[in-house]
């Protein structure tokens, strides 16, 4: 098995040298990095993480725990978190439930990052409290005593109401009622902005492509019907998109759509998409940092608040009905 000596050996240059370029250091000369990056490949290099660990403290690994991967932006963040770590020299680990905290731990992970809902006195709260390694909740809306990322989802669906709002909308639905949190802040929001809340503008639908198809299939237009529509997620908005155009109806002459969660995706679609939602480059970049803060030690707000964007396309427009 090569080891970091032959390498060096090979390379001409020194163990530490060959250590450094391994790590990405910028101490070493991209010229001299790139020949050892190269041989390492060559010979079939694979580090052995128990010793770098015993050598250093550290295993420059850090677990992320999803519970789901099957919407896009859990598994954007996931490619994120990954990249962004691997430029600084760490690797990532991912598990996808919550059984996967101890395995991280066992894991000899340099610290842990769980993305989703927790309540303070959850078996899954305790479990991240108990820890020995540091670890940071992401996207939470609970007060639990952890070092903590959170997104203001209140200001996002208060954007995209007043976004419909200023574009003449008075009756504005909600696509989704299985995330209570964001039915809530839905009906706030609708309120806040002076305009009239009705529960029967909040349409049944879960949080998959097929549950925002099936609400925009089966609803009912009459002329008391919402003309603006906002999706709890990009899988549900995209959902309804089809349906509306399988039905005839012109978007956004007819009804304006927004959803939450901006991807990539969402500017593809066939009209392409009105979004708000937080920025997934920047939450990968500030749950590392609060991550690696934790690991050396540092101090750092506990709890770190990302604003939503609102990214206006062509799924959104003035309405053209009486109201």
């Amino acid at each position: 098995m090569t080891t970091i000596k032959d390498i060096a050996r090979l390379a001409g240059v020194s163990y530490s040298t060959v250590s450094k370029a391994l790590n990405n250091s910028p101490l070493v000369r991209e010229d001299t990095k790139r020949k050892i990056l190269e041989i390492a490949v060559e010979h079939n290099y694979k580090r052995n993480l128990l010793a770098r660990q015993l050598v250093s403290g550290r295993s420059k690994l850090v677990g992320l725990v999803l519970r789901d991967v099957g919407n896009p932006v859990f598994s954007y963040l996931a490619t994120q978190i990954h990249s962004s770590l691997q430029s600084i020299g760490y690797e990532m680990i991912l598990a996808l439930s919550s059984e996967g905290i101890g395995l991280l731990e066992n894991l000899r992970v340099d610290g842990l990052l769980f993305w989703g809902h927790v309540d303070p006195d959850s078996i899954e709260a305790r479990k991240l409290r108990s820890l020995r390694v540091p670890a940071v909740l992401l996207g939470n809306d609970m007060k639990v005593e952890l070092p903590s990322l959170k997104v203001n989802r209140k200001g996002g669906i208060s954007t995209a109401v007043r976004h419909l709002r200023d574009l003449g909308h008075q009756r504005i639905g909600l696509i989704g009622n299985s995330q209570e949190i964001k039915t809530q802040l839905f009906k706030e929001s609708v309120l806040e902005a002076g305009l009239q809340f009705r529960a029967e503008y909040v349409l049944p639908s879960h949080t998959k492509w097929e549950g925002g198809y099936k609400a925009m299939k089966e609803l009912e237009f009459s002329k008391h019907s919402p003309t603006a529509f906002i999706g709890v997620n990009n899988l549900v908005t995209m959902g309804a998109l089809r349906a509306l155009l399988e039905r005839g109806v012109a978007i956004p002459a007819d009804i304006s759509l927004v959803g939450y969660d901006d991807l990539p995706e969402m500017e593809r679609t066939e009209i392409p998409i009105t979004t708000v939602g937080p920025p997934i480059d920047k939450m990968a970049e500030v749950a590392i940092h609060m991550i690696l803060k934790l690991i050396d030690g540092e101090p750092f707000d506990a709890e770190t608040w990302i604003e939503p964007v609102l990214h206006e396309r062509k799924s959104s427009g003035r309405c053209m009905q009486t109201q």
